[in-house]
């Protein structure tokens, strides 16, 4: 009869504690802690096949687990993938180690009450890669921008007239000879250009089918389509609408008990991107004709 072995990964940047449980969960294996290196993870993996014939690993989605899940799962492997947020196991410890956490890991899915985070293709990683870039260039230009107009103001805002992104803004802020000043613009003009080549690169998803749909909802474009695509993934796996909005985090907190029913600010839950993008296209309702019965209802609300 084949025996299983049941594995618990703690993966930090430059270490990695495992910890193997034996089939009838009491007894221990072996603990042992390996560097974050391909050559790391196979020692791992061989320790643990001379222990029994199958092995079922659990890791938490941090650090380096987009490469280390491959080579466990080419080795034969059973690989889950914990839910950090609901992994109350590990968060509440009041013996937090790397060695309790890894042994937790292996307890939870040896009993098979352990909550799994939903993996993505590796295409949709790496368009969801690229998303994630352009949303930190845009916030990083957004914060030039603002710290641009900081100093500006700091050594005399009206030296300048109008818009400082206008073009006559611009030329007045080269023409005055501040080099903090130039050394900005410099910046900004730099991330916009990325910010456009990686616009183009987005925008090559928006002919997919799950964009051109999204791109019916008012307020909806290619960027706005094509990233929420890529936060979500498989939109099958939500069966109701609800649980899409409870996955933005765009639903409230609640501390009801005994027939009583508080709701609070939002949970803000899982994909910040996704949360941001959403609202700003919520906010653009107003803009179009075919959105009025949407915008009537924001009024209602209002």
């Amino acid at each position: 009869m084949m025996t299983t072995t049941y594995v618990g990964i703690d993966l930090h940047k430059r270490t990695q504690t495992w910890v193997a449980l034996a089939e009838n969960g009491k007894d221990t294996l072996f603990t042992r802690e390996f560097p974050v290196t391909p050559a790391g993870v196979e020692a791992g993996i061989k320790l643990s096949k001379s222990c029994g014939e199958k092995i079922v690993v659990a890791i938490e989605p941090t650090c380096g687990w987009l490469w280390v899940v491959p080579l466990l799962r080419e080795c034969g492997m059973e690989v889950h993938i914990s839910n950090p947020r609901k992994v109350k196991a590990i968060a509440d410890s009041l013996q937090k180690t790397d060695k309790n956490d890894a042994t937790t890991l292996a307890q939870l899915v040896r009993t098979g009450i352990m909550h799994e985070s939903s993996e993505v293709s590796p295409e949709m990683q790496t368009l969801r890669a690229i998303v994630r870039e352009r949303v930190f260039l845009v916030r990083l230009r957004a914060s030039m921008k603002c710290r641009l107009e900081s100093v500006v103001t700091r050594n005399g805002r009206h030296r300048i007239e109008g818009s400082l992104s206008s073009q006559k803004g611009k030329t007045a802020l080269i023409e005055s000879g501040e080099r903090e000043w130039k050394r900005s613009l410099d910046v900004i003009a730099d991330l916009s250009a990325y910010v456009t080549a990686l616009d183009k690169e987005v925008a090559t998803y928006a002919k997919q089918p799950i964009p051109k749909l999204l791109m019916t909802l008012p307020g909806v474009g290619t960027i706005t389509a094509v990233s929420m695509w890529a936060e979500v993934g498989d939109y099958a796996r939500f069966s109701t609408p609800e649980k899409l909005c409870a996955f933005a985090g765009l639903v409230p907190t609640e501390r009801s008990s005994g027939g009583v029913q508080k709701l609070g600010r939002i949970t803000k839950a899982g994909s910040t991107i996704l949360r941001y993008i959403l609202v700003e296209a919520a906010m653009r309702i107003r803009d179009t004709e075919k959105s009025n019965v949407l915008y009537q209802f924001y009024k209602t609300i209002k």
